[in-house]
C-alpha cells in the first residue's frame, strides 16, 4: 500500500511528520486529495494537553478542502474531479492534515466554482457548529429554504451571540440573519463590528466596554433575553451573560468551558464539559446546553443534508460568505502547522481561520 505525509501529534507536546497508509475508500466514503487544510483551537488542545487522544500518533486538521480521487461503492452523486469541502472530525484516518484523507460520503460538501479551495476549508467545522447549535440545540426551526422566504416565529427575538468574532460566531450571525431574524445582538471587538454588521448583525458591542451589560439590555428592548449563544464559554463571559440573561431563557454554550479568559484556554487551566459550580453564576431555571458539535451525525436529518445538500446550496447562491484566511503557506508542511498552532495556542486569530497549505 502507497503511504502519504501526515501532520501529528506523537506524543503530548510533540508535533511530528508521519507517513500513513493512502487507504482506498469503502462503501459511501470518498478519497480526497487535500490541497488545504484549515485549523481551529481543539487541535492545539490536542497536541498540547493530549486532550481527547485515544492514541498515538494523532492526525491534527478539522477542515479539508481538494479533489475527488475516488468514490466508494454507493457514492453516486461526486465523482473523481469534483472539488469538495469536508468536515474531517472523526478518527486520525479522517483527519485534515495529510495529503490524502478518506471521508465518509455525509460530511463532504462539493463546492462551487466561484468558492477556492483555500476558502472553501475554512467553512465546514465552524458552519457545523452554527448550525448544530441553532436548529438543532436551540430548536429554531429550520427554514424551508435559505434566504427564508418567510419569516420564523420568533424573528423579532433578540438573539444575542458572545464572541461573534469567533469563526463559529461569524456563521452563527449569518445564518441567524438568512434564516429571518431580525435583532442580533453580538459582542466582539470592536475591529470586527463593522464586518458583523455587513453579516447581518444589528446591534454589535465590545466585551471589554464598562457598560456592556447595560448596552446588550438596552438593544434588547430592556428586557433580558431569552437566547443566548456563547462561543467561548470561559468564566468571564459566563459572568458577564449571567447578567443580561433571563431565568426563563436557553443558553448555548460551546464545549469545552474554560477556566481562563481566552477562547484557547491556558495549558495549565482547566476545561470542563459542564459548568462546575464554582463557575455557576445562573439561576437553577436557566436552560443550559452544552454543544458538543462531534455529534451532530446523531441528528439524522443533519447527517444527510447538512453537509451534502444544504451547504452546496447555500455556496451555490452565495447566501453565506466564508471565514477570511490566515494563510500558512512558508516552510515545510511540519513547519506551517507549528506556526498555525502558535497562532492559536496565544489567541493571535480573530475573525479568520487558521488555514495551512497541504499539497504544493
Amino acid at each position: 500500500m502507497s503511504t502519504h505525509t501526515a501532520i501529528a501529534t506523537t506524543a503530548k507536546g510533540q508535533l511530528n511528520a508521519i507517513q500513513v497508509p493512502t487507504e482506498s475508500p469503502a462503501e459511501g466514503e470518498v478519497l480526497l486529495k487535500v490541497e488545504y487544510a484549515a485549523m481551529i483551537p481543539f487541535d492545539g488542545y490536542v497536541t498540547d494537553r493530549g486532550y481527547a487522544v485515544q492514541e498515538y500518533p494523532m492526525v491534527l486538521g478539522f477542515g479539508a478542502a481538494g479533489t475527488v480521487e475516488k468514490v466508494g461503492t454507493g457514492v453516486e452523486d461526486l465523482k473523481v474531479g469534483d472539488r469538495v469541502t469536508a468536515f474531517a472530525y472523526g478518527n486520525s484516518r479522517n483527519k485534515a492534515m495529510q495529503e490524502y484523507v478518506v471521508e465518509p460520503r455525509t460530511v463532504c460538501a462539493k463546492i462551487p466554482g466561484s468558492v477556492s479551495l483555500e476558502t472553501a476549508s475554512t467553512i465546514p467545522d465552524n458552519f457545523v457548529t452554527a448550525f448544530y447549535t441553532l436548529f438543532n440545540q436551540l430548536s429554531l426551526p429550520i427554514p424551508s429554504s435559505f434566504p427564508a422566504k418567510q419569516p420564523p416565529p420568533l424573528a423579532n427575538t433578540p438573539i444575542l451571540i458572545y464572541g461573534a468574532g469567533s469563526t463559529a460566531g461569524i456563521y452563527a450571525v449569518q445564518l441567524l440573519h438568512i434564516a429571518g431574524y431580525k435583532k442580533i445582538i453580538v459582542t466582539a471587538s470592536s475591529r470586527n463590528h463593522e464586518y458583523l454588521r455587513s453579516l447581518g448583525a444589528t446591534h454589535a458591542f465590545d466585551y471589554n466596554s464598562s457598560s456592556l451589560s447595560k448596552d446588550i439590555l438596552s438593544a434588547a428592548g430592556g428586557e433580558k433575553l431569552l437566547l443566548v449563544v456563547d462561543c467561548i464559554a470561559a468564566k468571564p463571559t459566563l459572568e458577564n451573560i449571567a447578567k443580561v440573561i433571563s431565568p426563563l431563557g436557553t443558553l448555548a454554550v460551546l464545549l469545552p468551558i474554560k477556566e481562563g479568559s481566552n477562547v484557547t484556554g491556558n495549558i495549565e487551566e482547566e476545561m470542563h464539559f459542564s459548568i462546575p459550580d464554582s463557575m455557576n453564576p445562573f439561576p437553577k431555571e436557566l436552560k443550559i446546553v452544552g454543544v458538543r458539535t462531534f455529534l451532530y451525525h446523531e441528528d439524522e436529518n443533519l447527517k444527510q443534508n447538512l453537509m451534502p445538500k444544504i451547504l452546496p446550496q447555500l455556496l451555490a447562491v452565495g447566501a453565506i460568505e466564508p471565514n477570511r484566511v490566515r494563510l500558512m503557506d512558508k516552510g515545510s508542511f511540519k513547519e506551517r502547522v507549528a506556526a498555525g498552532l502558535d497562532l492559536l495556542r496565544n489567541n493571535k486569530v480573530s475573525g479568520e481561520k487558521v488555514v495551512v497549505k497541504v499539497n504544493p
